[in-house]
């Protein structure tokens, strides 16, 4: 006998009682009921698994291995287009009364970076929470540090579920790690949008990702590293799922590709790329907290770098946009990154290229952004999803123009579709009952808007999205754009608007 999680398939389930019984029937005994539904840890057989219907299962002790790798410059290039770092950073939110979940090898809190921080400890796997490695330290010090963190005002909770020495866990831990996540979340303000932040990756696991995939259901946005071996993320957990937001790696010159000061292909770590990488930024030579003393800093590289800034980045956003859902919230992201001139700016190693075998045309260009005190704005409501419609319903949202802004109209090549109005207040209204002939539901329909300010031409890029019975199908839903020429839809692939002229 040994034991497995188990996740049942919810549709062959009345409820978590009625999957329960059909376990202990099938002659397994439950040792642990998690949050998430349909999900125990089990002593059975694996020959008493086959009369379940189980959606994923895994052995509670399968290892897992994290791969895990380590100046203010760093927040520059959240806020300078160049890569100058000429531009000062002064970012209009800190992300005050947001929280963040960092999964890691625990926090060593008597740094200095952390006088003055929040951080709680929530969860170990291990009977402490303190950090041999220094991994999760340095990646708390670019969320929460009072002065390298993109986010110091945020209260990050520690979730030491990686051993502090070896970065490693098991399956059974890491699901216990995200439990524990998932039961704080619902017990404060379920329906208040919070962050988790894995700055690792592990060989994939559908188990693992199907316990992400959830936490996305219940509104967290995660927030994972794409990782360091020049490859495919589609072959990693939790980085390629589409569920999640998967952030890769670029140096001091806007290259995605190595890492490290005058770093070429084959000289080192190489961030991994793929259709699942939705946004990058900087990931070489970035300062962080140093283990080995309280008042020492070391520079460091990789994808766990640049997602622990990102993590600090998105609680600037639910911070300035608190209502958005955690869907929301990265569309938000992701769309500042590619609208805003940023994402043009990126490019790609053509050797990492041939090394994960994957197209350019596929690949997303997205840049953080960090919405900037004094930054001239458009709308109220930055680019991205914003409105959500059942198929068959009618309903309406307000990105609020400016009132001072001139010229706004629809860009010509990037039409609303003709189930959509728009109004120059910046009142939309979706109405899919009428004119929806040829519309891919569920998806997610494009157009962008242009409007002067202070003599500078803005543009916003906005999405609506259609689903049939359930919001959450428009996490993994194909994007289009109306052709109004061939009164047609045609797919996005790499889609980049501009914002100034």
């Amino acid at each position: 006998m040994a034991t497995y999680i188990i996740s049942l398939d919810p549709t062959a389930y009345t409820d978590n009682a009625d999957g329960a019984t059909s376990i202990t029937n099938a002659g397994g005994t439950i040792t642990k009921t998690y949050s998430f539904p349909f999900t125990y840890k089990v002593d059975i057989e694996e020959a008493e698994m086959g009369v379940l219907t189980i959606a994923e299962s895994s052995l509670e002790s399968e290892s897992l291995t994290a791969e895990a790798s380590y100046n203010i410059d760093h927040l520059k290039y959240l806020s300078n287009d160049a890569g100058s770092l000429a531009t000062a950073y002064n970012p209009s939110s800190t992300g005050a009364t947001e929280s963040v979940y960092l999964i890691d090898t625990g926090v060593n809190t008597t740094h200095d970076e952390f006088t003055g921080a929040t951080v709680t400890n929530l969860h170990t796997n291990f009977g402490d929470y303190a950090d041999a490695s220094g991994h999760g330290t340095g990646m708390a010090s670019l969320i929460v540090g009072q002065n390298i963190g993109s986010a110091p005002n945020g209260t990050l909770f520690n979730v030491k579920a990686l051993d502090s020495v070896s970065t490693s866990a098991t399956v059974g831990s890491m699901i216990d790690a995200l439990d524990a996540i998932l039961t704080h979340h619902n017990a404060n303000v379920p329906s208040k949008t919070k962050t988790v932040c894995c700055c690792w990756t592990t060989s994939k696991n559908n188990l693992l990702d199907l316990k992400f995939a959830e936490l996305e259901d219940n509104n967290l946005i995660v927030i994972c590293a794409a990782g360091n071996d020049g490859l495919d993320t589609d072959t990693y957990s939790p980085a390629g799922l589409d569920r999640v937001m998967t952030v890769g790696s670029h140096n001091s010159s806007y290259v995605v590709g190595p890492f490290g000061a005058n770093a070429t292909f084959g000289s080192g770590s190489v961030t991994n790329i793929g259709e699942e990488v939705d946004i990058y930024t900087i990931g070489s030579n970035v300062n962080i907290a140093s283990n080995s003393a309280n008042s020492s800093y070391v520079n460091a590289n990789g994808t766990s770098i640049s997602t622990a800034i990102i993590a600090g980045l998105s609680l600037q956003y639910i911070d300035a946009y608190p209502d958005a859902s955690a869907r929301v919230i990265k569309s938000y992201m992701t769309s500042e990154g590619s609208v805003d001139n940023r994402g043009a700016n990126l490019t790609v190693d053509s050797n990492l290229l041939t090394s994960a075998n994957v197209a350019i045309t596929g690949l997303k260009k997205s840049v953080g952004v960090s919405p900037q005190v004094g930054d001239l704005e458009l709308a109220s409501v930055p680019s991205g999803l914003v409105l959500e419609v059942a198929n068959g319903a009618v309903a309406t949202a307000n990105v609020e123009i400016n009132s001072s802004a001139s010229n706004v109209e629809v860009l010509a090549f990037s039409p609303t579709p003709p189930w959509v109005t728009w109004n120059n207040s910046g009142l939309i209204t979706a109405n899919t009952q009428a004119n929806f002939a040829n519309v891919t539901v569920p998806g997610r329909y494009h157009f962008a808007v242009k409007g002067t300010v202070s003599g500078v031409t803005l543009v916003e890029e906005y999405s609506i999205g259609v689903y049939q019975t359930d919001a959450n199908e428009l996490d993994t839903s194909s994007e289009f754009y109306y052709d109004s020429d061939n009164a047609s839809y045609d797919q996005v692939v790499n889609f980049n608007a501009t914002k100034g002229e």
